[in-house]
């Protein structure tokens, strides 16, 4: 009477549905405590540590002997979901082959 795919996507919609009811039906409003926003390591409060832009990179520049990564990254998001596109087929490639 039905098929495979018949099934499966009235499972998926049926629990897409249920996840929206139950997304919309949360509690939105999210009350956030002072101690929930500190960052603590093995129980001691961290100092607060930002790093730059330009100190973000700066073990990909040592390890691959790069010098100005600006000329790589164009700062697309398009570009970059392009990389990530190939570089997931790669792996899925290379899973695939094993």
């Amino acid at each position: 009477m039905f098929d495979y795919w018949s099934v499966f996507s009235l499972v998926f919609i049926g629990f897409t549905v249920i996840g929206f009811l139950i997304y919309f039906m949360g509690n939105r409003k999210t009350r956030y405590e002072k101690m929930k926003l500190e960052t603590y390591t093995c129980g001691e409060p961290f100092p607060e540590v930002s790093i730059g832009p330009d100190n973000f990179y700066v073990a990909i520049k040592k390890n691959l002997g790069i010098r100005n990564l600006r000329h790589i990254h164009s700062g697309k998001l398009s570009d970059y979901l392009l990389w990530f596109l190939i570089g997931l087929a790669a792996l899925i490639f290379m899973v695939v082959m094993l």
